[in-house]
């Protein structure tokens, strides 16, 4: 009886380290399958003001959010078994990539070598213009590595490799282009297309990517602020009521707060304009 329990015992484990086997090969070739897009040409500035306003469109773009203030990279979440996600210090990341190969990796979520990058708010960085992604591209270009920085690198656990196999862990690649040239006049839309919907839908709630919190559609919320308190919220996260918010508090402060007058009064023009169309 014994040596029956001791060859179901092996057989057991013989099938646990197969399906490791096949869950780290199938993973390992998702995670290194290359993506064939073409990266754009963009000129980039070298002038003081356009570095400055690239480090401002970084905050409110939520680049600075996960790769640090200073760009100095940072540990967002860690678990044995699902992995560890770290936005890598963006001095160091940057020297690895030509400036076309950097726009790719902002905006379409491809690395310089052609494979995908994961938890990169490509969704909403593809709508970035030309133009400013150029300038973002400047201020990276501007940082300097320092012995502070983050080194750690992200990576996948055990789960993590099985919920990328199998497609609940998306890559963050977006091949079509939809950005124009330069920033438009009124940008009330753009900015909400490539800062807001990193979180929120229009018309519909989502869960948070976490998570912890169902995020609320955007047009609806934003239609029930009259301008000035709208314009707190932007810049506090916080409500008439005083409620802590959670992400939306964390956003305004990590870098919402930095949007001009007329840019919080273009998004709200706009995002009324939205909560007033019938929902098809």
């Amino acid at each position: 009886m014994r040596i029956w329990i001791v060859r179901g015992l092996i057989g057991v484990a013989a099938v646990i380290v197969l399906a490791l086997v096949v869950i780290y090969a199938g993973s390992q070739w998702k995670l290194r399958q290359g993506h064939d897009i073409a990266a754009s040409e963009l000129v980039i500035p070298k002038d003081a003001a356009s570095i400055a306003e690239g480090a401002r469109l970084a905050k409110i773009a939520g680049c600075r959010d996960c790769h640090g203030q200073s760009g100095e990279g940072g540990l967002l979440a860690e678990d044995p078994m699902l992995g560890r996600i770290a936005p890598p210090a963006l001095a160091a990341a940057a020297a690895h990539y030509t400036d076309p190969q950097l726009e790719r990796a902002i905006r379409h979520g491809v690395r310089h070598d052609g494979s995908a990058l994961f938890v990169m708010p490509t969704a909403a960085h593809r709508f970035l213009a030309d133009d400013d992604t150029a300038r973002i591209i400047a201020w990276i270009r501007s940082l300097r590595a320092q012995p502070s920085d983050s080194r750690a690198i992200t990576s996948f656990g055990p789960l993590g490799r099985a919920l990328l196999l199998v497609g609940v862990i998306q890559p963050s690649v977006r091949p079509e282009k939809v950005s124009s040239p330069t920033r438009p006049a009124d940008t009330g839309r753009y900015i909400v297309d490539f800062s807001c919907k990193g979180c929120h839908e229009l018309h519909s709630s989502r869960p948070s990517d976490d998570g912890k919190q169902i995020v609320p559609p955007l047009a609806m919320v934003s239609a029930a602020y009259d301008l000035p308190a709208f314009k707190k919220l932007m810049r506090t996260g916080l409500p008439p009521s005083g409620r802590d918010l959670g992400m939306m508090k964390a956003a305004a402060l990590g870098g919402l707060h930095v949007l001009t007058d007329a840019e919080i009064e273009q998004i709200h023009a706009y995002l009324k304009l939205e909560a007033e169309k019938p929902l098809q």
